[in-house]
């Protein structure tokens, strides 16, 4: 076992059986969980307070395998406070607590620094955009003047600390990022500005060039012509990809709400292709146009959840999805499809052996999006309990899936 694999096993790891791998999509053996949620009345959970919550939310992780996430709710004496957990290898803590009774965004977004963005709301007057400093160990209010939104969506953070996010007015939307010494509008929408083509801007993705990718739609109805495009800071932007009713051309009717963006300005998408109105998960750059995984009623991707996917900047591309045994979470590469992890599979936690699942078929396993690293490691939130016993609760956990070392582009620095 080379240094990584055994970092990455020293707390606790466990092994599933997956679909063999080519060279470029690894196969994922070793889990390690970060933190686990229970009901108090069940356990108090694992390097978290007793008590603590998140619900819907989205785990990051950057190259150095540093993962955070938001909580709603931590309790403290007399209320509740949400919070920002970071950590790294199994080991973390909440590194920021927001005021009592106050709200956070769902997704713990970091760069590769290990600085996090989120919003916080229901502060009587300190709402906004805040950015936590892993040096400092304190987090700041972000001032985006002149771009002062009624509500901040989506932020991200790129790896000089700009943040790039959804703008929501009262009129309207627009896609903005704030660093460097400006603050700048790469779009708005016709409610905004009336000289805009664009008449709705949907949930947006940020990278390291300072680019924001979204969805946008260009008829009255906000919904019916859509495009996929890049927005530079300067304004100028690239369609990627448009729908069959703006492009006769294109063999996709719709595109979900939400994408990813890599360092390449290469998108991950879910479409829904036209011919047949199945789902697929497509990876684009504008140019040229690869199907990652497609809905077989028979086959092996039953259906495609209503998640964003994840890429990274080798192009690998991870995204929730339904096979024959339920609720999965899968990685490809335009060739192989590989399954990370899914339901009843047997993983290691704090606890012991726990099986990925619910009591019942209607609860979700997974919580949000599945997020990848430049290595292929992938951060995931999942519905636990005991191994064999789907009536006891062992809450949700927080854990990495590790690519192998020895997986060539995958390599990070702990190969030995």
């Amino acid at each position: 076992m080379n240094l990584r694999s055994s970092l990455a096993c020293t707390l606790l790891c466990g092994s599933i059986t997956i679909t063999s791998a080519s060279a470029g999509v690894p196969a994922y053996t070793q889990f390690e969980l970060q933190a686990r949620i229970n009901l108090l009345v069940n356990d108090a959970g694992y390097n978290l307070p007793p008590g603590a919550s998140f619900n819907s939310i989205s785990a990051a992780i950057n190259d150095a395998d540093e993962v955070s996430f938001p909580l709603q709710v931590v309790p403290d004496a007399t209320s509740y406070h949400p919070g920002i957990w970071s950590g790294s290898h199994g080991v973390g803590a909440i590194v920021h607590d927001g005021p009592n009774e106050s709200s956070i965004s769902s997704d713990g977004a970091l760069n590769a620094a290990g600085a996090i963005v989120f919003t916080l709301g229901d502060t009587n007057g300190a709402d906004g955009l805040y950015v936590y400093d892993p040096d400092a160990g304190t987090a700041t209010r972000l001032n985006t003047a002149p771009v002062i939104p009624n509500y901040y969506g989506s932020p991200a953070i790129n790896v000089d600390g700009i943040v790039g996010y959804q703008a929501v007015f009262s009129s309207g939307r627009a896609l903005a990022s704030t660093g460097a010494g400006s603050s700048v509008f790469h779009v708005s929408d016709s409610g905004i500005d009336p000289d805009s083509a664009y008449t709705y801007l949907y949930t947006p993705s940020f990278n390291d060039r300072r680019h924001i990718a979204a969805k946008v739609a260009t008829s009255p109805d906000q919904a019916s012509q859509v495009e996929l495009r890049i927005f530079a800071s300067d304004g100028s932007s690239q369609r990627i990809l448009a729908n069959q009713a703006t492009d006769a051309q294109s063999p996709y009717s719709k595109f979900d709400n939400s994408l990813a963006l890599n360092n390449a300005d290469v998108i991950a998408v879910v479409a829904t292709r036209a011919s047949d109105n199945r789902r697929v998960v497509l990876r684009s750059d504008g140019v040229s146009t690869s199907v990652i995984a497609a809905v077989d009623p028979a086959g092996t991707i039953r259906d495609i959840e209503f998640f964003a996917p994840s890429i990274n900047d080798a192009g690998l591309v991870v995204f929730r999805a339904r096979d024959a045994n339920g609720e999965a979470i899968y990685v490809g590469d335009g060739k192989t499809l590989v399954r990370v992890i899914g339901n009843a599979d047997v993983i290691a936690t704090d606890l012991g052996g726990a099986q990925v699942g619910q009591d019942n078929d209607s609860d979700a396993i997974f919580s949000g999006r599945p997020t990848i690293n430049n290595h292929g490691d992938i951060a995931f939130i999942a519905a636990l309990y005991p191994e064999g016993d789907n009536q006891t609760e062992w809450g949700s956990g927080v854990f990495v899936a590790y690519a192998p070392a020895d997986d060539g582009i995958f390599t990070d620095g702990f190969d030995g």
